[in-house]
């Protein structure tokens, strides 16, 4: 009995012995593999860098470095500046840095800080900021699956080409979500407590919540990036499954139905429109543009009329190749797109 007794100890300082060489082990080839992803992930933004210049694109991801060991594996950049020679436009940003888990690469969360400066040479100029811009990236073997982006306190400045006064766009909250769908993709929009400034047309006075969700008939490849060659707005099958506006003052406006773009750009659909509180846009609206209090007016006592009166329309829409009719009733033409 006293024999074995004094071997015990002796056996399990051995295994003690060899789980520490183990874990000491394991814990070297996990960091020795996590370098090389992190040497692979920095040599590979590098390539994707170098190879826009191929593009005629010139990116900058300045201060690169990969960090996040030892459960994630990111890239940061003190500042992100774009300059497309082609187009002469020219993007600057804030910091950039991003993060994925080790065992599940092929979900990227990005963060981007404001502010952003578009400068195109046709004129276009946008300041953006923010107080946190977010977004969600998971790939597949063919490309983005899908992608997500969300904004808090968003401002925007915006100035198109021609114009002097510039549009001014804020939102509490705005997110974004595109993903693919077999051969299609869905896409949806939402702003909420938003509020629009124009000149000395829209005040901003009153905010609006906003939903969008459409599906892009064959159209997945605008996430994997399969058909770059081709012209996303045109020869475009697709339906308008919700649009939704709801206004402070108590309006509201929902528009659902399918449509398609040809070739040439015209669009055609037929549309289900409902209004709610018809009054209050009338009186938004004739504030927004009062010098089409009159037509804004006679359109509304138009539409009242074909509906049958009351608070709250609902009719129906059909545009054919731009041209735009509630019944036999035109009321205008829609510009290709």
């Amino acid at each position: 009995m006293a024999r074995s007794s004094g071997k015990k100890p002796v056996y399990s300082s051995r295994r003690f012995l060899w789980l520490a060489i183990f874990i000491v082990a394991a814990i070297a080839a996990y960091t020795g593999l996590w370098y090389y992803l992190a040497g692979q992930l920095e040599s590979r933004s590098q390539f994707l860098l170098s190879d826009l210049r191929n593009q005629n694109v010139t990116a900058d991801c300045r201060d690169m470095d990969v960090r996040g060991y030892p459960f994630r594996l990111g890239l940061f950049c003190s500042s992100v500046h774009a300059q497309d020679n082609i187009a002469d436009t020219i993007v600057t940003a804030g910091s950039f840095r991003s993060a994925a888990q080790v065992y599940k690469p092929n979900h990227i969360v990005s963060e981007l800080d404001g502010p952003v400066t578009v400068e195109a040479a046709i004129g276009l100029l946008a300041d953006l900021d923010w107080e946190i811009l977010r977004s969600s990236t998971v790939f597949n073997l063919s490309g983005l699956d899908r992608a997500s982006l969300e904004t808090r306190d968003l401002r925007a400045t915006v100035t198109l080409p021609g114009e002097t006064d510039p549009v001014e766009v804020s939102a509490v909250s705005s997110e974004v979500h595109a993903r693919q769908n077999s051969a299609d993709l869905d896409a949806v929009l939402r702003l909420s407590d938003a509020s629009l400034v124009y000149g000395g047309m829209l005040d901003g006075a009153t905010s609006f919540d906003l939903q969008a969700d459409v599906t892009l008939g064959d159209r997945a490849w605008l996430l994997s990036g399969g058909g770059a060659s081709q012209q996303p707005w045109r020869n475009l099958s697709a339906s308008l499954n919700n649009l939704n506006a709801d206004l402070d003052n108590g309006a509201g406006l929902s528009i659902e139905g399918p449509f398609s773009i040809n070739q040439d750009g015209y669009l055609s659909g037929k549309f289900n429109l409902e209004i709610r509180n018809m009054q209050a846009w009338q009186d938004f609206v004739g504030q927004v543009f009062p010098q089409m209090s009159d037509d804004i007016a006679n359109a509304a006592g138009i539409a009242a009329s074909v509906n049958g009166g009351g608070a709250n329309l609902s009719l129906p829409i059909n545009v054919d190749n731009g041209t735009v009719r509630i019944g036999f009733i035109q009321l205008g033409r829609i510009p290709p797109l």
